[in-house]
């Protein structure tokens, strides 16, 4: 009888272990017996939610905590477990800026924090043993969009992705952070004979005990806007050139990050207070190849973009976010820089700005009327009848493998304006890879696109950090000048147009069409006004 009870006893006691504490959540009933346990108190400090210094309205929701992963290492670098339980990490739910104690081994020397991870960061979380390490806990996440790190800002119901932000004190420009976990080695409370569970806790969560920890958020933000609001202010050359803006999208956008990125601090100062006193440019995952860019494509039925996913036209100014996406100095090439693709109404100098206008060899046709005469007269040359007749090619093929579309003009000489009406996406129809063609800008339709600058002090060309979007950067972008007529033709990185920068090219020998104007400060916010 005495062996049954004490089996018993012995079973009642392995079930009350085994349910003590699930998934590495805590619900404050903590277990005792623990020889290496101890407490710890963390402060959650994220960039600040004034106007001042992010521009958010305060407590907005992309400071918000829902989640918090918490992992502590040792000495040697490797995961402790959590006593009492068969996890490696901790779990707050519904967390505060300063949640309670939390028990951890003893022998806890530095600790991560990550909030609000997505789907992919928390399969990572669920491989980690004994014999994980950081550096093997921050490996690249690929193939993924912009919601494995943001949230819907209203409602909010995950939460941005945040982290360690590292320790930048003590450094200047150009050293390296490359280790997050925060020292909390004289902050734990630990228990032990004279200390008991109770006491640890309480010691732990006074503030002179509490470890402070600054995280940041893993997105990038951009903020796209006109020139005092109307396109009115914007201005076009040349002189007498009209421009209306239509939309605006992100393009070259990263589908790939490490949770937490090598940063090399910049000269660039910050001054409206926050966690950062200087700027910072961090190493990502395809820092020397762009492999793992998403970037639009044409149709080749409908001829319209598809843009890169999850991102649609915006039809007025507004703020995106999107995965940060660094590179190289060398690699500073048109093909590896996120960038603003803008679509508007250009209509050149005394236009009557409605309908189709043409344009070859740097001549501007009025209509199909005014080209057509170019194209009837005797002094016309080679070039430019030969680009109306492949125009007439293009626009019969299309014609051919289109039903419903049904052409009057038999040659381009006899086309008629009805013919071209039934052509949507005329520009890109025509576009012929390299080849000289005839600009159809279609109903005035206009494209032009801008590279993202992050480093806006530096006047040197491929210079390291000068272009790209980091995280935790908000790059408020104003549109101000419009510097000739863009593409007729939706700016196709990989397939580039007649007189479009190729891939490879560097940034700062392309030339462009914008007037911008970036700020970055905290989030950390960066302005430009762009002129294109």
């Amino acid at each position: 009888m005495k062996i049954k009870m004490i089996l018993v006893s012995m079973f009642a006691i392995a079930a009350l272990t085994g349910c003590s504490e699930k998934d590495g959540e805590h619900d404050g009933q903590l277990g005792a017996g623990d020889a290496d346990m101890a407490f710890v108190s963390i402060k959650i400090e994220t960039e600040s939610t004034t106007a001042r210094s992010s521009g958010e309205d305060a407590g907005a929701n992309e400071s918000d905590l829902k989640t918090l992963y918490v992992v502590v290492f040792n000495d040697a670098g490797n995961v402790v477990g959590v006593p009492g339980t068969t996890e490696y990490f901790i779990k707050i739910q519904n967390a505060s800026s300063k949640p309670d104690a939390i028990k951890i081994s003893g022998a806890a020397t530095k600790l991560l924090m990550i909030a609000n991870p997505g789907n992919e960061l928390v399969k990572i979380f669920d491989d980690i043993n004994a014999q994980t390490t950081f550096p093997t806990l921050n490996v690249a996440i690929k193939s993924v969009s912009k919601g494995e790190i943001t949230d819907e800002v209203v409602p909010i119901t995950r939460g941005f992705t945040m982290i360690n932000s590292g320790d930048e004190s003590g450094k200047n420009a150009g050293d390296k952070i490359s280790d997050p976990l925060i020292p909390i080695g004289d902050k734990i409370q630990k228990v032990t004979e004279d200390v008991d569970e109770a006491a640890a806790k309480k010691a732990a969560e006074l503030d002179d005990n509490r470890v402070t920890i600054k995280i940041e958020r893993l997105a990038s933000k951009i903020e796209f806007k006109i020139k005092g609001d109307d396109d009115a202010n914007i201005s076009v050359l040349p002189a007498g050139a009209t421009f209306s803006f239509v939309g605006w999208v992100p393009d070259a956008v990263n589908s790939t990050f490490y949770p937490f990125a090598e940063k090399t601090l910049l000269s660039v100062t910050h001054t409206s207070g926050g966690s950062y006193t200087k700027s910072f440019y961090t190493q990502d995952p395809n820092f020397t190849d762009g492999v793992g860019l998403t970037k639009a494509t044409i149709n080749s039925v409908t001829y319209e973009p598809v843009l890169a996913a999850p991102y649609t036209w915006m039809t007025a100014p507004g703020k995106i976010y999107c995965i940060e996406n660094t590179m190289s100095a060398a690699k500073q090439e048109f093909g590896n820089a996120t960038r603003l693709v803008i679509k508007g109404t250009y209509y050149p100098p005394g236009h009557s700005k409605q309908g189709d206008w043409f344009s070859f060899a740097g001549k501007n046709h009025a209509n199909l009327t005014a080209l057509q005469t170019a194209y009837n007269d005797a002094s016309a040359g080679p070039n430019l009848k030969d680009a109306c007749d492949r125009m007439f090619g293009k626009i019969k093929a299309y014609a051919n493998t289109h039903p419903g579309v049904t052409l009057v003009g038999t040659t381009f000489a006899t086309l008629k304006e009805t013919d071209l009406a039934q052509i949507p996406n005329g520009g890109e129809v025509i576009k012929e890879g390299k080849t000289p063609v005839i600009r159809w800008y279609q109903g005035g339709r206009a494209y032009y696109y801008y590279e993202i600058r992050h480093d806006n002090e530096t006047t040197k060309d491929m210079d390291f950090g000068k272009y790209g979007v980091v995280r935790n950067n908000w790059y408020k972008l104003t549109l101000g000048s419009v510097n000739g007529a863009g593409t007729p033709w939706y700016p196709d990185i990989d397939n580039p147009g007649p007189g479009d920068p190729d891939p490879t090219d560097p940034i700062d020998g392309t030339t462009g069409y914008l007037g911008v104007t970036v700020s970055v400060s905290q989030w950390i916010i960066w302005e430009n006004e762009i002129g294109i």
